[in-house]
């Protein structure tokens, strides 16, 4: 998907606004300009610099910024190359277009100006058609380069480069007023996964998608009235990145000020929850909005745009909220996540990054016949941090594919181990993210891992959750296939806990699903009815697939999946997730009780 807007509109934009295309004339010869004038007049043109005196030239263009410049070459003292060369030098005027006059048909004359940076020559005497055609040329082709220059060409909104400039013409007029304005950034939750999985084509169909969406819901802010006319700030919406978005709004315009905006995020969280469709598939977004305030206190756009980073990344690592204000205590978590981030780089060189396994037992004969491998990172200035802090860090980062690389190796060296000290049947689970699931070359990884360890593939059992396979469900089951003709099994994590299709539970290459701890925490004693687990025990068995109940922790609960004839069970009441060589001593005090 492209931009709506072509070279045809630029052309079309260009002559609408000759009228006010500023057009400057630096010649030694004042009659020379004047025919160019009577000759631009006739097309439309109306606003004119003359110039005469050549030494004056640049100190003019810098002053006065004209749109075009007509230059003549040959002047006395200070020539026409002269003042290519200072333009060019020059940051503020460098990119003005330059149609050179020349009566020289000489081939290094042409050479030397284009290389100094003309745009067009014009020969001498001056031809009225020629010169229309070519001022109209200039124009349009400078409207398209601003254009380009200012705005996102898949959407069509303004750029980060324009948008931070409108950020800095907002901050010099709240400073000089009462009026203030918010900064939203929007940054789209796990958009590479989207992108890769569905290809960039695909994915620039999602973002055109989004930006309608942000649009829709922006645009038409609730707008006091009596405040409108003394705030000359306007709602502006602009791409900043490859999935980011950034919203400028006129708070004191907002009914309620900060009311008013939370509850256009809250519309616009709401208006998400709706999936895109792209090529047959529903694609589900979910976004993480930091808002910071400009008012007179705001040091510089930087600050700005740094207090609405820290306030995304705040919204980031919660799950309660998808938006969140900047507030100053939240600079010391900023700095904790950056310290977390950049520790995460070395974190498994360092050997800080560590694996304990949760044993899996059968729930039939009691014995362990594998276990679930969980990552855990011993920080040196944090300490033990969760996974539940650092795995999302991890994911946004994209550090969790060389994470989950090492922590799929690891996994399969234990694994085969085990199995060689004589537990034949041991199985090892290891959980994969979906950054990790599309990568170009995850089904090589799977295969080294096992060819390295010299793990068979059957006893590796790869879990995803169920949110994560429904998610571009199409790709997905073309992955899983590729996984599953390696040998290897695959398990739904926290089964029931999220928006499966039934359909599509029949078409993905499953072998087993894990019934979520919620469900069992429920079982207080041996008569409780469970309906749920009942179902996706039944569901499970029916598909042809075997169970695992996560989070057993009393006999109650262990003797009702044991009556619903669920196969293997994970929880406190066999053990906690354990480093390898505790998990060494649990295999062998339970083979010793069933010898």
């Amino acid at each position: 998907m492209t931009s709506h807007k072509t070279p045809e509109d630029a052309i079309a934009q260009a002559t609408a606004l000759m009228g006010n295309a500023k057009i400057m004339m630096i010649d030694d010869e004042p009659l020379n300009m004047e025919v160019l004038q009577v000759h631009l007049e006739a097309e439309g043109y109306n606003r004119f610099v003359s110039v005469s005196d050549s030494k004056l030239a640049v100190e003019t263009i810098k002053a006065d910024v004209p749109d075009v410049l007509l230059l003549d070459l040959v002047m006395p003292e200070v020539t026409g190359f002269d003042i290519l060369r200072e333009m060019r030098l020059d940051d503020d005027i460098k990119n003005v277009p330059v149609i050179v006059l020349t009566s020289s048909e000489d081939a290094d004359t042409k050479l030397q100006a284009l290389q100094l940076g003309a745009t067009d020559f014009l020969s001498k005497p001056v031809d009225a058609s020629e010169l229309a055609l070519r001022m109209r040329n200039t124009l349009s082709s400078r409207a398209y380069l601003k254009r380009m220059l200012s705005f996102d060409p898949l959407t069509d909104l303004p750029n980060r480069l324009s948008f931070t400039k409108e950020l800095g013409t907002a901050l010099e007029s709240v400073q000089q007023s009462d009026s203030q304005a918010a900064l939203l950034l929007f940054n789209i939750n796990r958009f590479k996964a989207i992108n890769d999985s569905l290809g960039p084509e695909r994915g620039d169909e999602v973002l055109w998608a989004f930006s309608e969406r942000l649009k829709s819901t922006f645009d038409n802010a609730p707008v006091d009235s009596q405040c409108q006319a003394g705030n000359a700030l306007k709602t502006s919406i602009a791409r900043v990145g490859g999935d980011r978005f950034g919203i400028l709004m006129p708070i004191a315009c907002v009914v309620s000020q900060k009311e008013g905006l939370t509850n256009l995020l809250n519309e616009f969280v709401e208006v998400l929850e709706k999936p895109f469709t792209v090529a047959d598939q529903d694609i589900y977004l979910t976004v993480s909005i930091g808002v910071s305030t400009l008012s007179k206190l705001t040091a510089s756009v930087e600050n700005l745009i740094n207090d609405a980073e820290t306030a995304m990344l705040h919204a980031k690592g919660r799950r309660d909220t998808q938006y969140a204000f900047y507030a100053e205590q939240m600079d010391e978590k900023a700095r904790e996540l950056l310290s977390m981030e950049n520790g995460m780089r070395t974190a498994v060189e360092n050997g800080e990054i560590f694996l304990v396994f949760q044993p899996k037992v059968n729930v039939a004969s009691g014995d362990i016949v594998g276990a679930e491998a969980l990552v855990r990172w011993l920080h040196p200035e944090f300490g033990l941090i969760s996974p539940v802090n650092f795995i999302p860090l991890a994911e946004d980062t994209g550090m969790i594919v060389s994470i989950g690389e090492w922590v799929l190796r690891e996994s399969c060296r234990a694994a085969q181990e085990w199995r060689e000290l004589g537990y034949d049947d041991f199985r090892i689970a290891v959980n994969v993210s979906i950054r990790q699931l599309h990568e170009l070359d995850f089904i090589a990884i799977v295969q080294k891992a096992l060819d390295d360890s010299g793990l068979p593939a059957d006893s590796l059992i790869v879990e995803l959750t169920e949110n994560m396979i429904m998610e571009n469900a199409e790709t997905n089951i073309v992955k899983l296939q590729q996984l599953k003709n390696l040998g290897v099994k695959i398990s739904i994590d926290d089964f029931g806990t999220g928006y499966s299709s039934l359909s599509y539970l029949q078409r993905f290459p499953l072998d087993q699903l894990k019934i979520d701890r919620s469900f069992i925490k429920e079982i207080k004693g041996v008569t409780d009815r469970m309906p749920i687990v009942k179902a996706v025990i039944s569901l499970a068995h029916d598909l042809g697939l075997n169970v695992v109940a996560e989070g057993i922790e009393t006999h109650h609960q262990l003797a009702h999946i044991k009556a619903l004839r669920c196969e293997e069970y994970q929880g406190y009441y066999c053990s906690k997730p354990v480093p390898d060589v505790e998990f060494i001593q649990l295999l062998n005090e339970h083979s010793r009780k069933s010898a």
